[in-house]
């Protein structure tokens, strides 16, 4: 739905490769961003001085939307792998919405979707135990035939899950030879 909204605005594609920067904590805010291919991650720095992680944004997904309202970007935009992005216009599409209400309804149910789905990808970032994480994400991702496709490589959902890639893969393993999941190339499912 979101991919058929975009498609009614003008859009600058983008390549950028690892470690460039898209935009900086603080910059003015002129657009938002739909990643086609890559990852970004959204960094935010925090008052030590450190770096605080609030997001990655994969393919298929927005990110920068929640300063379509702002004059500056909360966070620093930086690729992970070199990535091609769709740049669209902070005014242009503002004036789309005003002008369209049903797209900004169906924009307002789009983006309370992806404000649960984070909410859940935190709490599950926070149990401890890496099998857990991993069936707990799983159920809340799963059909109703107790599957989860896989539209994202397994390191990409080890990422966004807050996993090293290698211990994801091994617990995986485990679930395997436990008999609690099975696997292949285009979804887990649970036993």
């Amino acid at each position: 739905m979101l991919e058929q909204i975009l498609t009614q605005l003008n859009s600058t594609e983008v390549v950028l490769e690892k470690g460039e920067v898209l935009f900086s904590q603080g910059d003015g805010v002129a657009s938002f961003y739909y990643v086609k291919a890559g990852k970004i991650k959204l960094i935010r720095n925090t008052i030590e001085g450190g770096e605080l992680l609030i997001h990655v944004a994969l393919p298929g997904e927005v990110f920068a939307e929640a300063s379509l309202f702002s004059s500056e970007y909360h966070c620093s935009a930086i690729t992970v792998i070199k990535s091609n992005i769709l740049s669209y216009k902070k005014h242009e599409f503002l004036q789309h919405l005003e002008q369209n209400p049903s797209i900004m309804r169906q924009l307002l149910k789009i983006f309370s979707q992806q404000v649960r789905n984070l909410r859940a990808i935190n709490e599950i970032k926070n149990i401890h135990s890496a099998k857990d994480r991993i069936l707990t994400f799983i159920k809340n991702e799963m059909d109703e035939h107790k599957e989860l496709a896989l539209d994202m490589p397994l390191k990409d959902i080890a990422y966004k899950i807050g996993l090293a890639h290698e211990t994801f893969y091994r617990e995986l393993k485990k679930l395997e030879s436990d008999n609690i999941l099975v696997r292949n190339s285009s979804f887990l499912k649970l036993l």
